[in-house]
């Protein structure tokens, strides 16, 4: 074969593979697989950043503390569907502490939350752990909070964190404004 025939042979291979590829995680929504469970996902491209309002303590005032990570997703093992909400906070949470979600002010009913991706029947977390020091959250939840969330114009989070002098009331804010993935995710 002549290196003129190889280059077009490499190249259409190189053209039909990428049109296999998988959505990126920027796709407002992606489905993918959890190999170790055979569990189908479907969730957000990327979670909402959820911005921290203030530092009570200046030793917490690390970058990666600023921010907690907020995402529904769904989980499908054979037919079988449920919703879910995952939260990760970069903080060491009061033991037995749940954080608070709000939507445009108003407290979800997001019941005790497991702590591990096992809790949603999942190998590992649904999305990127953004800070391997976050604390998870998994809330399972029904149809009626999905709405709710992809209602949202304002989501914060309200947790008690650890702090030297005690605890801590630490609040996470966000206006979801242009961004409609959770509506998209809601009504998918």
């Amino acid at each position: 074969m002549t290196s003129h025939a190889r280059f077009v042979l490499v190249a259409a291979a190189c053209f039909l593979l990428g049109g296999c590829a998988a959505l990126p995680d920027d796709a407002p929504t992606v489905e993918q697989l959890d190999s170790e469970t055979g569990t189908t996902v479907t969730r957000l491209g990327r979670p909402i950043e959820v911005y921290r309002e203030s530092f009570r303590e200046p030793s917490l005032q690390e970058s990666a503390g600023r921010f907690a990570f907020f995402g529904p997703f769904e989980t499908n093992l054979m037919g079988k569907r449920e919703l879910y909400v995952w939260l990760a906070v970069p903080i060491e949470p009061v033991a037995d502490s749940v954080p608070v979600v709000e939507v445009n002010g108003a407290a979800l009913a997001l019941g005790s939350p497991g702590r591990s991706a096992d809790f949603a029947t999942l190998h590992t977390s649904p999305y990127k752990i953004p800070t391997p020091w976050s604390a998870m959250y998994y809330f399972k939840v029904d149809d009626s909070i999905v709405s709710r969330i992809g209602e949202a114009t304002d989501l914060v989070v309200r947790v008690l964190e650890v702090g030297k002098n005690g605890p801590i009331k630490t609040v996470f804010a966000v206006k979801i404004e242009a961004d409609p993935r959770l509506k998209d995710f809601a009504t998918r």
